[in-house]
């Protein structure tokens, strides 16, 4: 697998205006990660705050969320196991409850 990040692009929204557009309630990067996949045509948006995938799926973005993409990386085998990733998450204290721990880790076949 290859480390190296230069598959990352950074894009900047073309629409600033549109920004005006969105509740108060929405920070400015949930805000310009959905104006520019509206821009691009984007396949998925990775969005993890529940108000900011609501505001997503009302625009019918495709939308997934952190934990989404990894499930997706044990399918596809990038990761080898799910488990240890999320529990890296939870000790740099990224809340992950552990109902959401449990289901996650029953959709790659794997135990608590």
């Amino acid at each position: 697998m290859d480390n190296s990040l230069d598959w990352i692009h950074v894009e900047n929204i073309e629409n600033q205006m549109a920004k005006t557009m969105f509740k108060t309630q929405l920070h400015d990067g949930e805000v310009e990660v959905m104006i520019l996949a509206k821009e691009k045509n984007a396949d998925t948006v990775i969005i993890d705050d529940a108000n900011a995938k609501k505001h997503a799926k009302y625009l019918k973005l495709p939308v997934t969320g952190t934990i989404g993409v990894l499930i997706k990386a044990k399918r596809q085998g990038y990761i080898s196991e799910l488990k240890p990733v999320i529990q890296k998450m939870i000790d740099k204290n990224i809340y992950i409850s552990e109902k959401l721990m449990k289901l996650c880790l029953e959709q790659v076949n794997e135990e608590m």
